[in-house]
């Protein structure tokens, strides 16, 4: 079995085929995840677990040799006592999918249901059912319904163990991922392609680089901008950053006075042409409005998916962190920590 490609790897592709020929022929230029991607990535397994419990006796598939995996899946099929498999594999045309869950229904035919942990359903999740229908329906399973399993934002936790039932929400996607076959077929081929390719393909950068999520290999197609650059004007918008470029005009010092720009944008473009801090005159007004002592509060949040206390919903806010500093009179150098015991 000669496995080309993995559904992480086409969905790789379907957002930028330079990105898939990177992760396959040079992952070493990727960047590293940040503390807040593994949180989300935690997360999104937390919530595939907690989605087993809507299947109840499903086995999971161990993480393992990718042949071995597709013979326990095969095994797990033909035994009519197992209900649902989790993480079951299957190979077709060089294509891997492991299938978050594989439901056996009554007529023992079989349901497909990716899980997802975002509150909607979104245009990407079509083309990560769409190839996982492909390739588990041509390795001679009788595939009824392809579905996604996503959070239900109005849920709400009532205590003890989540509600499953209510928890997710199950779309049918079958009509719609079967509809978008032939253009996977063809965004599979030319994702072949690109990887038989002595080099990266020739992108251009654009939306793509963050859409719908920042690019591991962002920095190696977007190079740190000059300070200048006129893509650090306020809300500059897309047709008019495509004028300037066209008159050649790359950097806020070459902008001609009688560009179109908002007021901010102006103000902005000024202060950078004549190397001159702009202050509005309503500032100092401002400050001297103010009475001592200030005091400058500062909180933290997390929303995570699965709600941890009762009355909360998936995705609310909770406070974790706080801190209080105070400035007694102008001319104190250092703000002095309010500590909880002070403040209460």
């Amino acid at each position: 079995m000669a496995i080309t490609i993995s559904k992480s790897k086409y969905m790789a592709g379907v957002q930028c085929l330079k990105r898939l020929y990177w992760q396959v022929r040079e992952p070493e230029l990727g960047g590293v995840p940040d503390a807040a991607a593994v949180a989300i990535m935690e997360q999104g397994r937390e919530v595939g677990k907690l989605a087993r419990q809507l299947f109840a006796g499903g086995v999971e598939v161990p993480f393992c040799d990718p042949e071995q995996a597709i013979r326990i899946t095969r095994e797990l099929i033909a035994n009519p006592e197992v209900p649902a498999i989790f993480e079951a594999a299957f190979e077709n045309g060089g294509v891997f999918v492991r299938v978050g869950i594989l439901h056996r229904r009554r007529d023992g035919r079989w349901r497909l249901v990716e899980v997802k942990s975002t509150a909607s359903l979104k245009e990407e999740h079509l083309d990560d059912v769409a190839i996982q229908h492909r390739v588990v329906s041509r390795s001679g399973v009788d595939l009824a319904s392809s579905c996604l399993a996503h959070v239900n934002r109005n849920y709400v936790y009532t205590g003890g163990d989540i509600d499953v039932w209510r928890f997710f929400r199950i779309k049918n996607l079958t009509r719609r991922v079967e509809r978008l076959l032939p253009k996977l077929t063809f965004q599979l081929r030319s994702e072949l392609r690109v990887l038989a390719m002595p080099n990266p393909p020739e992108i251009p950068t654009g939306p793509h680089c963050t859409n719908p999520i920042t690019c591991e290999f962002f920095d190696c197609c977007n190079p740190p901008l000059p300070n200048n650059h006129i893509g650090y004007l306020p809300r500059l918008h897309t047709s008019a950053a495509e004028e300037l470029v066209e008159m050649g005009v790359e950097s806020i010092l070459e902008i001609p006075d009688d560009f179109p720009l908002s007021e901010r944008q102006r103000l902005a473009c000024t202060s950078v042409q004549t190397g001159q801090a702009w202050f509005s005159a309503e500032l100092g007004r401002e400050f001297e409005s103010l009475k001592y002592p200030l005091y400058f509060a500062d909180f933290e949040s997390v929303n995570p998916a699965i709600p941890r206390f009762e009355g909360m919903s998936p995705y609310d806010q909770i406070l974790f962190q706080w801190s209080l500093h105070v400035q007694r009179e102008p001319a104190a150098r250092r703000l002095r920590h309010i500590r909880v015991a002070e403040a209460l």
